[in-house]
Formats: C-alpha cells, structure tokens, sequence
C-alpha cells in the first residue's frame, strides 16, 4: 500500500511540475494556428485566411497607456502591410475575463475597436491560451508570423519600435523592419 501511495504521490508531483513549466514559443519555432473570438464575436482563423503570407499579431488591451501610445501605429502597421499579405491580427489577453479585467474584457474591446475604427480584428484570448504559448508578459507586445506549410515560423517577438513617445519619431521600427525582409 505505501509503493502504491508513494508511486501516485509521485505521478501526481510530476504531473503537477510538467504543467507548471509550459515553455512559451520562441522565434524560429513553429506555431500551429490562432483561433480566437473577434470583437465581432465570429471565429477568425488565421489558418483560413488564404491570402496571407504571415501576420503582424499584436497583444494590447484598452487600459494600457502604452497600447493608447501606439494605436496609430498599429493601424498604419496594418494600412501598409495588409495590402502585402502581411495584416495585423490585434489579440486582448484579458477578453473573457469582465469581472476580473472589466476595463480590458471584450465589452470595452469592441468599445475600443468601434470608437478608432480598427481595420483588423481584434481577438479575445480565451483563458491566456496565446499569451501564456508565446510568452507575452506586457502589451503591446508584437509577433510577426510567416506562413509555412505546418503552421506559423515565429520570426520576431518584442517591442514595435523603439519610441514610445507619440510626438517622436522611432529611431528602429523593429515589426517594419522584419516584415521588409520576409517581404524580400
């Protein structure tokens, strides 16, 4: 009884460990797809989306100063390179949490996306799927995805550029930057 005891005590403990240690995705690694919600409340697939080469996927949320920063950016992101097969897919991580998050949920998403007239859809994460999978630990956080024949080539992870000031002009614009050379 105590091996029987001692060996579920010990698949348990090693279980447990396992899901702790999820190791979120890294450039050069493959992601399969991103099926998520949109503010419109359909599915979007990024899958399906067949005219795409990749996408420039963007974690904000509605709260955040620094997302308010850069919304124009994303737009003009989206303007110049949906047309080249490379549109931005917009993610909130906190979408289906409203008692939790009710400034970041997907009531004040939709609110969000209405009131800038976003030309993207905006996603809600469902319970931090892709954000905990790609490692996303601040907003805005910026992927850039090529499409590849098994999934997504993670090509870049991090800022968009290197200015958060709106007055200023970015001296690297890092997203821009790695979509030209995808484009090449």
């Amino acid at each position: 009884m105590r091996k029987l005891l001692f060996s579920l005590s010990l698949y348990i403990g090693i279980s447990m460990s396992l899901q702790a240690q999820i190791v979120a995705l890294k450039p050069g690694q493959i992601l399969s797809n991103i099926s998520l919600k949109t503010t419109n409340g359909v599915q979007y697939d990024l899958k399906s989306q067949r005219a795409a080469k990749g996408f420039i996927v963007v974690f904000m949320t509605p709260s955040c100063d620094h997302c308010k920063a850069y919304e124009k950016r994303i737009m003009d992101l989206d303007k110049r390179y949906k047309v080249k097969g490379y549109p931005v897919v917009a993610i909130g991580p906190y979408g289906d949490y409203p008692e939790q998050y009710p400034l970041d949920a997907l009531p004040e998403m939709k609110k969000l996306a209405i009131k800038k007239g976003f030309t993207f859809p905006y996603l809600s994460d469902s319970k931090f799927k892709y954000t905990t999978l790609l490692g996303v630990q601040t907003t805005p956080t910026a992927i850039v995805l090529q499409k590849k024949a098994n999934g997504f080539l993670i090509t870049y992870k991090g800022d968009i550029d290197n200015e958060l000031d709106v007055k200023k002009k970015p001296k690297r614009k890092f997203v821009e930057e790695q979509v030209n050379k995808l484009l090449k």
